[in-house]
């Protein structure tokens, strides 16, 4: 779960953009992206000698196959969203469709990922290992509970800087005075959203460490892992689904509205930005 929850957000930064800073390489990305995965699973999962190596070995296979089968595919996607952008196809519609093409690439992220997950978890299914993840999630928890008991006026100040930050390395530079007002509107209608997603995620992890105490064989953890990350609702909170939907279609408003008061400066930038990193995923794809 750890494992693929880490790779579930890498794929979505590199596919939006916002992980990646004006002065950095993809190369570096991964390089970092590595690390940084083996270090959460270490924190979440007791390893001894035997099972570090099992994790190095894991690690290296999934970005291998993430190199291998997906950048491709990131970077078609990045092609063919520049070309839209091109043709000034950004109206709602068109807007919707990148981003249901880019949740189809999400979803071909999750299903190829969870094998692996499966094979390393497999071998963490005793009383105690559990027992482990579950006090480790529990203090990740705790911590973004503190996190998010700042004041209000705080929580949105964070929310508004990190938006404006995001949203000006994709059209490379400064936004003007109506785009910022967007981004306030939208920063003030979503502040508790992410209150509703920890709840959502701690809900999912209590279910997969009751189906975790079960001994599922690795088939039956794939296939598990692979309904709650893509339709987690299904299993837990149902009407999370409409949440869902309901942030999705505020968030395809907010880039609708920012492209259509945007410069042509800005959007040649963003143009030139998608295809800068199409062709890094090329370049780094095995």
């Amino acid at each position: 779960m750890v494992l693929i929850n880490f790779l579930l957000r890498f794929s979505i930064f590199l596919l939006i953009i916002t992980f990646i800073a004006s002065c950095s390489s993809t190369r570096l990305i991964y390089t970092l992206a590595e690390k940084f995965i083996k270090d959460e699973v270490s924190f979440f999962v007791y390893l001894d000698s035997k099972e570090e190596v099992i994790l190095n070995e894991s690690v290296s296979e999934v970005m291998i196959w993430h190199r291998t089968f997906i950048l491709p595919n990131y970077a078609k996607f990045l092609k063919d969203t520049a070309a839209k952008l091109e043709a000034n196809k950004y109206n709602k519609s068109e807007v919707s469709e990148i981003l249901r093409n880019g949740r189809f690439l999400i979803e071909e992220t999750i299903t190829g990922l969870t094998p692996y997950a499966s094979r390393f978890l497999i071998r963490h299914q005793s009383v105690e290992a559990i027992k482990f993840i579950e006090k480790k999630m529990e203090f990740r928890r705790k911590q973004r509970l503190k996190e998010l008991s700042k004041p209000q006026n705080i929580l949105y100040k964070n929310r508004i800087n990190r938006l404006i930050k995001n949203f000006e390395r994709f059209l490379g530079g400064e936004l003007n005075d109506a785009q910022v007002e967007l981004l306030e509107i939208h920063a003030r209608a979503t502040i508790d959203d992410v209150k509703v997603r920890l709840n959502n995620r701690t809900m999912r992890q209590k279910v997969f460490l009751e189906f975790l105490r079960t001994q599922p064989s690795e088939k039956e953890l794939t296939n598990y892992l692979n309904k709650l990350l893509l339709a987690g609702h299904t299993i837990i909170n149902p009407s999370y689904q409409t949440f869902s939907e309901i942030s999705l279609d505020r968030f395809t408003v907010l880039l609708v509205e920012i492209l259509q008061i945007s410069s042509y400066e800005q959007r040649e930038k963003l143009k030139e930005k998608l295809l800068s990193y199409a062709a890094e995923f090329n370049e780094l794809s095995l």
